[in-house]
This record gives structure tokens, sequence and C-alpha cells, in this order.
């Protein structure tokens, strides 16, 4: 069952800083149709691989991942790890609500790139740090500053270890355009399922098999996802529930409420008072 992440204050960072340290390592089957749907969290996730045949879906963007391979995704970016063959996949994911206020260069370094790659020397301490900060209790007080030290290696070593790979895992070029037009369109309601088979000259069935292929969901989900981040990232402006309705792509309000509801468990307009806009 997909884990839900339930973050705490972290201490010696203040009480505007909260973290979860989630490690797994257990037999996942590629064509599993009960793996994660899409994530929007409103939170910073870095995901390591230790191991498994997958690659992160971020966005539009498909990323392949080894072992040591970071992965950053910052609030509210559409994501999910792909399956790309049956066996043991490990990893750890560190869920981030904030960065320490003193650390601006955190701030600027967590809004440029997504995936990471270590020398083989940084990857071994990179995965040593996740796992001292995995066995550290983050909410006792006296360990909790211990913590504190191996989650700025962590951060530190994200920021300083930067060899980025150019080319993420290439998509097929009829695919790669779809998705290319879904990015450039999807806030239009004219965006659906039916209009990308009329304008790419492909059937219903042809266009379902792709995505499941691909990014392991449905075009109609996908869409979907696209829509509520670009809302949630609305309403977190400051635009009314209606605006963010009509702006994200949906054309009719009620649906909408209805759908950010069973995404995120709270209506927009209390997603929004919640977070402390508006009032």
């Amino acid at each position: 069952m997909p884990h839900t992440p339930r973050l705490s204050p972290f201490l010696p960072l203040g009480e505007r800083v909260s973290i979860e340290v989630f490690y797994e390592k257990g037999y996942n089957a590629a064509d599993d149709v009960t793996h994660d749907e899409e994530h929007i969290h409103d939170f910073y996730e870095i995901y390591v691989n230790l191991s498994g045949e997958v690659s992160f879906l971020v966005e539009d963007t498909l990323y392949p991942v080894s072992r040591g391979d970071v992965i950053v995704t910052r609030p509210n970016e559409v994501h999910k790890c792909i399956y790309h063959r049956d066996g043991i996949h490990e990893h750890f994911c560190i869920w981030l609500d904030g960065l320490p206020a003193a650390s601006e260069r955190l701030r600027e370094e967590f809004g440029k790139q997504t995936l990471v790659i270590f020398s083989e020397e940084e990857k071994q301490q990179l995965i040593d740090l996740c796992f001292a900060l995995h066995r550290v209790d983050t909410g006792d007080e006296l360990l909790a500053f211990r913590a504190a030290g191996y989650l700025f290696g962590v951060l530190d070593l994200i920021c300083r270890s930067r060899r980025l790979d150019p080319t993420p895992s290439a998509l097929p070029p009829s695919f790669s355009d779809i998705v290319d037009y879904i990015t450039a369109h999807y806030f239009e309601p004219s965006c659906t399922v039916a209009e990308l088979c009329r304008r790419f000259y492909i059937s219903k069935s042809t266009l379902c098999r792709h995505f499941r292929r691909y990014f392991q969901t449905t075009p109609s989900d996908y869409i979907e996802s696209r829509r509520l981040s670009e809302a949630k990232k609305q309403l977190l402006a400051g635009a009314s529930v209606q605006d963010a309705c009509f702006g994200c792509g949906f054309s009719d309000c009620s649906y909408f409420i209805l759908r950010f509801r069973k995404k995120f468990g709270v209506t927009p307009y209390r997603f929004q008072k919640g977070k402390g806009i508006g009032e």
C-alpha cells in the first residue's frame, strides 16, 4: 500500500521546518496496477535510489536513475516512480517542508535541477548519511541535533555535487510530441483525450497504451494531475477558487472542487485557508 508522508517538526531547524525520512526495500512488479498514482506534495521530496530498474517522472520529463542518484522535486510538482522490470526496489524518500531560513543557498540550489548524479565516492557518502539520518529519532530534542548534522550533510552534498545528466531517457518522438502538447495546453479545457487523438491521428486505445507503458497512468489522469498541480500553485498565489478552476483547465467549478477534494482530501477553499492565503 502506498505510504502517506507524515511530516513532524524538526526541532533544531525551528517550528516551520518539518521532515520525514522514509526507507523502503520491497519487491515490485512492473505491471502492478496498485502502484502509486501521481504525487503532488506541498513540500520538497528527495528521492535516493538504492536499487531497482526504475525511472522517475517529474512533470513532463522521465529521468533514468540508478544506485546513488537523487531526484529532487519541489512543492506541487507532479511526480511518480516508474517501474520497468519486476524486482527489488530499495530507496529513501526525505520529505522536507520548508528550508532553514538562514540557508538562502539551499533555496537557490533546490530551485534549479531535478536529477543529481554523484561520483561513486559521493554516492556512498550520501547513502551512509541517509541510513544514519533514518536511524535517528528526529522528534527527540537531543538526538535531533545529531540528525540535523546528517540532514545538512545530505543537502550540502546535493548542492555541491551537481554533475547532471543532460539527457533524460528519450521517449519516442511521437509520444514526446503528445506530452509536449499537454504541457503547453493542459490549462485549456479543450485539452482532452479526444482532442489528442484527433490532433495526433492516434486511436484512444493506442494513446492509452503509450501512457500506460511510459508513464504507468492514463492520459486523462495525467492531464488532471497537471491541472490539479497548477490549481494548487494558483491558490497559493492568492487566486480565488473560481479563478484557479478556470485557470488550470477545468470548465465546471463543482467538478473541480470534487476532484480537488478527492485528490488532496480537502476542498480548494480549505486548502487555501489552511496555508494562510486570502485571510
